[in-house]
């Protein structure tokens, strides 16, 4: 019996294979005389079609049994045919054609459904080998992708790795500060490539070097050595590859990539794994090259967008300022005001980038008032009720002035709400407690102080201690009690330094009593 079945299945390897219908795409004609004289000799009964969509007219109602398509044509592209087929008859194998092997080929094939790959150069060998792959698991019922032991993880790497390259672009439009940018870059880095610890070193236009690292405290170190070791011979590669810093017999192996800058400024993305760990191979190094280039493209767009941001700040500044100096009484108000805030938000323990952002909102807080007349805002007199209706306003005009500004969202809040009360008497939403928002809370004690300690038309300026008695009796009806609290801590000293920007008055001339507050 046994006997009988391996005659049979003798039998059947020798039986001539069947007749495949194949379509060939490419618009090189000499590869597809090649790919025809090859498949043709496979006992494949051939069609050819220069572009994609003179494929697509060939399809037709007959399918064929494998469509072997370039990636790289005019008009449609072989992924574009790769998705029509599928769209329309899921069932058809189809195969790949590359250029020079690139992270993107083997991810096509995973994410479209393509049968296997073919990357150029290749061979008749090569061609039969596949065409022979394909007949196996076609008499198998195998539809599947098939790949050599192995590729499966590299496919799953350099896919992971296309969508890093991804990630770090959109990292550059989500508004980040240039440190955070970084440190998410590393993150990725290492979550990608299977590092024990990564550095990037950037170096400004000014010759400033910055380290962020991310890892093994020991590693890390002994990358930052190696960098400092070799820095000239990485600055050589010009960012057309990736430098080894170190070999597997070290304990440890390291590489490093330049990220191109404008003028002096660059930096160099540097990652290291432990020797157990395994070595990196090529489409890691290729990948390392990829992050490095593509941190370099992203850092430019934040720094631009920085610069552009500065600069409508700035502006805008500049307007408030303008407008403050033609009424000697509110000259230098929201430059305190930014002081004071700045100085309140160190006191509550903020991190330094929301200290520059709170005072930012303080310099921007009257920014509604730019719409109201002069004679409005500098009349000495009792205002009638239409114009302090009018004054009233200005939180929400200058909101809607920011509101476009989206990198301004959170100094939108304090400009609107800055007038809010904690009891929620104050306007111009009556929002109440923690529903305000905290940068408008901190604005509001650094505003209150300062209308209290500058000369009005309707009044006189208070000394500033009685003023800070004033924050503190306020705490939790006017003020959030946590940023009276906190204010009060600041010394005198260095209030009244604020104090003194732009004031008219000499530090000896007498100081009027106490008045009741009137704030506009």
């Amino acid at each position: 019996m046994t006997t009988k079945i391996a005659a049979q299945l003798q039998a059947a390897d020798q039986a001539e294979p069947e007749l495949l219908r194949v379509l060939l795409v490419d618009d090189d004609a000499s590869v597809l005389r090649f790919l025809m004289s090859a498949f043709t000799s496979s006992r494949c009964q051939v069609t050819t079609a220069s572009t994609a969509e003179q494929a697509l007219g060939l399809l037709g109602d007959d399918p064929y049994d494998l469509v072997v398509s370039d990636i790289k044509m005019p008009g449609l592209s072989g992924l574009d045919l790769l998705r029509s087929i599928k769209g329309k008859r899921p069932g058809t194998p189809v195969v790949l054609i590359t250029g020079v092997p690139s992270v993107n080929s083997a991810v096509f094939g995973l994410r479209y459904g393509a049968y296997d790959y073919l990357p150029k150069p290749f061979s008749v060998t090569e061609v039969k080998e596949l065409i022979q792959r394909f007949r196996r698991d076609r008499a198998e019922g195998n539809g599947n992708v098939h790949y050599p032991a192995g590729l499966n993880e590299e496919l799953a790497r350099r896919q992971g790795g296309v969508e890093v390259l991804s990630g770090i672009g959109e990292l550059a439009l989500q508004g980040l500060e240039p440190g955070v940018f970084v440190e998410k870059v590393l993150e990725k880095t290492i979550q990608s490539l299977r590092c024990d610890g990564a550095v990037i070193l950037l170096c400004d236009q000014d010759g400033k070097f910055n380290a962020s690292r991310m890892g093994e405290p020991e590693l890390v170190n002994q990358l930052l050595t190696l960098l400092h070791a070799h820095f000239g011979e990485v600055l050589k590669t010009g960012g057309r590859e990736t430098f080894t810093l170190t070999k597997r017999e070290h304990g440890f192996e390291a590489l490093a990539a330049l990220i191109p800058g404008v003028g002096n400024a660059m930096g160099i993305l540097c990652m290291g794994r432990d020797a157990r760990h395994g070595a990196f191979l090529p489409d890691e190094k290729a990948l390392l090259h990829g992050y490095a280039q593509t941190t370099a493209i992203a850092l430019q767009k934040i720094v631009l967008r920085e610069h552009l941001e500065k600069n409508l700040i700035d502006t805008i500044s500049s307007f408030v300022i303008a407008l403050e100096s033609k009424d000697p009484y509110l000259k230098g108000h929201s430059t305190r005001v930014s002081l004071y805030t700045g100085e309140l938000a160190s006191v509550m323990g903020m991190p330094p980038g929301d200290v520059v952002m709170f005072s930012r909102a303080g310099m921007l807080h009257d920014l509604g008032k730019l719409v109201i007349l002069d004679n409005i805002l500098r009349k000495p007199r009792q205002l009638t009720e239409e114009e302090f209706e009018l004054i009233r306003s200005h939180p929400v005009v200058g909101d809607k002035i920011l509101k476009p500004l989206r990198f301004l969202s959170c100094e939108a809040k304090a400009v609107r709400h800055h007038h809010e009360r904690y009891d929620g008497k104050g306007y111009p939403d009556s929002l109440k407690g923690e529903d305000i928002p905290l940068i408008a809370r901190v604005v509001t004690v650094a505003d209150a102080f300062d209308a209290m300690t500058s000369d009005r038309p309707y009044r006189d300026r208070r000394p500033l201690e009685a003023a800070v008695e004033e924050i503190l009796r306020g705490a939790g009806t006017q003020f959030d009690p946590v940023a009276a609290e906190a204010f009060v801590t600041i010394p005198i000293a260095r209030l009244e330094q604020v104090s003194r920007h732009f004031d008219l008055r000499s530090a000896e001339a007498p100081v009027a009593a106490a008045q009741p507050l009137v704030a506009h």
